[in-house]
């Protein structure tokens, strides 16, 4: 297929945008880069140059405009500050967006607000915080201003102002608990939706329906123009009210970017249709892309535009052949629009996020049709509830009812085996196969083709693909047959989680990183990690303590193998995240032990003795550390100690059990008051791996670090090396990491 030339455009000015953005190169080299084109004497090839330059001009003048904002200009720490809301605080708190006042700034800044402090949109007030600078991408500047206390509102909210409160209310007053995602539907506001219930969301390949997005701004665009025909509106005239409409709405949620895409590709539609011009829909969406990145620069690098922008694409690239091939009833063309949408968004999630849901393309035939009842019958609802409380509530019913139907949908998908895959997020190596599975399916369904020949292409497409299955597992199989022990150490940021292949091919988890809101290193490092090394299960997981840094990525890899026995230490901590994850394992069955120092058990020839927490500790409760599971790891000559993050006072307790290792898993990310002298001295370890991340608590500390050294052991840490293996065979061992390879006869 030929590329049109409006979309050649729109990619050279974004190219040239992404790169002044990105910092790439100097605007000079870039200049003699673009000049090519012109030289050539060609008229596309010499646009598309002045494009690329126009875009690293526009990439320059923004960074010159990024200088005053508040984002770029507040420093970090605590101040004394005077703003405006510019979205209402709801009483349970949660992050709202607010505007300095006489800060010698411009712009908004995000404020994360404390509960019990309700405050309605538009109020003045002077807060007490704490700024917490971040980067965003590209490096731009952003951050959380911690609200601690505020002063008495002040002020007369404006008209708008006053409109997002009333919506506000109206919403908790319909909406009740299911309030935080008629937010998300209507205002764009995701921080009061459930972490759980947006995860199963974005498993099941629904997080579309949690964020403003092109798709809700079509079907308002879709309502308006059909209720405008109702009323007897001519064609045109419906077409320019419901394109004036969807501008209006963007306008009020502020210009997100896939809003205003959407909001362009409504007007240009309305425009071109009232002329009755035919216009090819790719050159369409270019033109309205380039309108968004006109307005807005920094949308270049915005993740949610990049999403919008593939799914339309694909969307109306694979309906077209279904409309060419089998018709355009609706199943065909949803069938279509869910399979491009999937397919053409996947390299992206799979680079930025690490994962790719193709649940959705079976739940979108639910979703979308409750989606498109439940989206206009929440703007009704929220419209009327000031002045017909009857009707609103009749129309919030059934609008609640369809949102319910859409989180059951979102529930069940999540739970489908294999229903969302998950990688470890890493650009473009991540997102290469799905970029070949895109342009597989992009050959399969040329639009020249008929539904015998894609029918063929596809024959051959799934016999190559069940060849490499199998040619894979034999590889896999033969690897696993291996005499080595290998253990590695994942870089899963700062957290611990450690992954063990015993000779056989048998898999051993010890601790599976962090897990939060925004991240959770067991569904996005550890179950990839062990799928791409063929485990089809886990025989042992081995908690060493219930921090989030090492139990929170277990429930993850839990949910995703059949394991066979969990051990921990069995210490009654009052978290949230630890009694979850008991009740997990009583739900799923899965047996659990707690263990103490002394018991031995052994699985392939790989003898694993627990050193700790010993029988009778004193210190049992006090720090939730030192009660850390400490194992042993022995395989003919060769140990391994993986320490979890005892300290000082387990590691002198467990003294009179210690021996020489080959291996030491270097306790508490090497903290200050973990790996002291006599300990070395007993364990006297060739090598280390420090698991590690980015951290403001100064692990691994200089004096650790210093320790270590003094005692002749070779350091590895995974926040600098990445992932590190280590395979012996039990004479020898090697330890690999990102650009350092060592060998070691072990004792």
């Amino acid at each position: 297929m030929k590329p049109r030339p409006a979309a050649l455009l729109t990619l050279a000015y974004g190219a040239g945008l992404a790169t002044g953005l990105l910092r790439f190169g100097s605007p000079l080299g870039a200049a003699v880069v673009l000049a090519a084109g012109p030289v050539s004497g060609r008229t596309l090839p010499t646009l598309m140059a002045m494009a690329g330059m126009l875009g690293r001009v526009g990439a320059e003048v923004a960074l010159l405009l990024e200088r005053p904002r508040c984002t770029s200009r507040m420093p970090p720490g605590k101040m004394r500050l005077d703003f405006q809301l510019l979205e209402p605080a709801p009483s349970e708190g949660g992050r709202v967006m607010v505007r300095p006042l006489a800060a010698g700034c411009t712009g908004p800044v995000s404020a994360s607000w404390p509960s019990g402090m309700p405050l309605g949109a538009g109020f003045e007030v002077t807060v007490e915080g704490r700024w917490i600078p971040v980067r965003g991408p590209g490096g731009r500047a952003a951050g959380t201003l911690a609200v601690i206390s505020m002063s008495k509102p002040r002020g007369v909210p404006a008209a708008g102002a006053r409109l997002r409160t009333a919506l506000a209310k109206s919403s908790r007053s319909l909406y009740g608990a299911r309030s935080a995602l008629v937010d998300a539907l209507i205002l764009g506001r995701r921080g009061g939706i459930d972490p759980d219930l947006q995860q199963r969301f974005a498993d099941a390949g629904l997080v579309h329906l949690l964020s403003i997005s092109g798709f809700h701004v079509g079907l308002i665009t879709a309502w308006v123009f059909l209720v405008g025909r109702l009323f007897r509106l001519g064609r045109s005239r419906a077409l320019a009210t419901a394109a004036a409409t969807s501008v209006a709405y963007v306008a009020f949620l502020g210009w997100p970017a896939p809003a205003t895409r959407a909001a362009a590709l409504a007007v240009v539609t309305a425009l071109t249709r009232t002329r009755q011009r035919h216009v090819h829909a790719d050159s369409v969406l270019a033109a309205t892309c380039l309108m968004v990145l006109l307005l807005d620069p920094w949308a270049i690098l915005d993740l949610g535009g990049w999403l919008s922008a593939a799914a339309l694409w694909g969307a109306t690239r694979f309906s077209r052949w279904t409309d060419q091939a089998f018709g355009t009833g609706f199943g065909w063309r949803t069938l279509g629009s869910s399979v491009g949408a999937t397919v053409a968004t996947a390299p992206i999630t799979a680079a930025a996020l690490g994962t790719v849901a193709l649940a959705g393309l079976v739940l979108n035939f639910v979703a979308i049709p409750l989606a498109a009842l439940a989206v206009p019958g929440v703007i009704a609802s929220l419209l009327l509830h000031p002045i017909a409380l009857a009707p609103a509530r009749a129309f919030a019913a059934g609008a609640g009812l369809a949102l319910h139907l859409i989180e059951l949908a979102a529930t069940a998908g999540a739970a489908i085996p294999g229903g969302h895959m998950t990688t470890e997020p890493g650009g473009w190596l991540a997102a290469l196969p799905w970029l070949l599975v895109l342009a597989v399916a992009i050959w399969i369904t040329n639009l020249h083709n008929t539904r015998a020949e894609a029918g063929r292409r596809l024959g051959w497409v799934v016999t190559l693909g069940l060849w490499f299955v199998l040619i894979r597992d034999t590889l896999a199989a033969s690897g696993a047959s291996s005499r080595d022990l290998a253990l590695h150490f994942l870089d899963v940021g700062q957290g611990d989680a450690a992954v063990i292949r015993t000779p056989p091919g048998h898999w051993v988890v010890v601790d599976a990183g962090p897990a939060g809101d925004r991240t959770d290193a067991g569904r996005r490092i550890v179950a990839p990690f062990l799928a791409r090394h063929g485990a089809r299960s886990v025989t042992l997981v081995v908690v060493s303590h219930a921090h989030a840094d090492h139990l929170g990525g277990v429930p993850a890899v839990l949910a995703r193998f059949p394991t066979g026995l969990v051990l921990e230490p069995g210490a009654l901590v009052p978290d949230p995240r630890y009694t979850d994850f008991l009740g997990m394992l009583e739900g799923r069955h899965i047996p659990w032990h707690p263990v103490r120092g002394g018991e031995r058990f052994t699985l392939d020839s790989v003898s694993f003795t627990v050193l700790h927490p010993v029988p009778g500790w004193s210190g049992w409760g006090e720090d939730v550390n030192e009660d850390s599971v400490v194992l042993l790891v022995e395989y003919r000559g060769f140990q391994a100690l993986l320490a979890g993050d005892a300290g000082f006072p387990a590691e002198a307790a467990m003294g009179p059990a210690l021996r020489p290792v080959d291996v030491l898993k270097v306790g508490h990310h090497g903290s200050r008051g973990s790996t002291g002298d006599t300990w070395l001295g007993v364990l006297r370890p060739k090598a280390a791996v420090v698991s590690v991340g980015r951290n403001d608590y100064g692990h691994p500390s200089p004096s650790a670090l210093a320790r270590l050294v003094n005692a002749g052991v070779e350091v590895h840490r995974t926040d600098l090396e990445g992932t590190i293996t280590i395979t012996t065979d039990g004479s020898a061992m090697r330890v690999e990491s990102r650009g350092r390879a060592s060998e070691f006869d072990v004792r």
